[in-house]
């Protein structure tokens, strides 16, 4: 079994600042910095669907343009 020993100034801590020093939980910058990357995560997903489908609309409006231009 791992004996972890505590330094004289951790145990002087508050219990949450003990966490966050021994990295039991995330500190709020951490959270911060992961919640920007997943809302910068999610602005691209979404760009890049509505990228293909504006697209995707263009090709079958083209198509349907040409369809019309052929019949006449």
């Amino acid at each position: 079994m791992k004996n972890n020993t505590l330094t004289p100034r951790q145990l002087m801590l508050s219990p949450n600042v003990l966490a966050y020093d021994l990295g039991q939980i995330p500190t709020p910058e951490k959270i911060e910095n992961t919640k920007i990357a997943t809302y910068v995560l999610i602005g691209v997903l979404v760009t890049m669907t509505l990228g293909l489908i504006s697209y995707r609309v263009y090709e079958i409006h083209q198509d349907n343009k040409s369809k019309k231009l052929n019949y006449v």
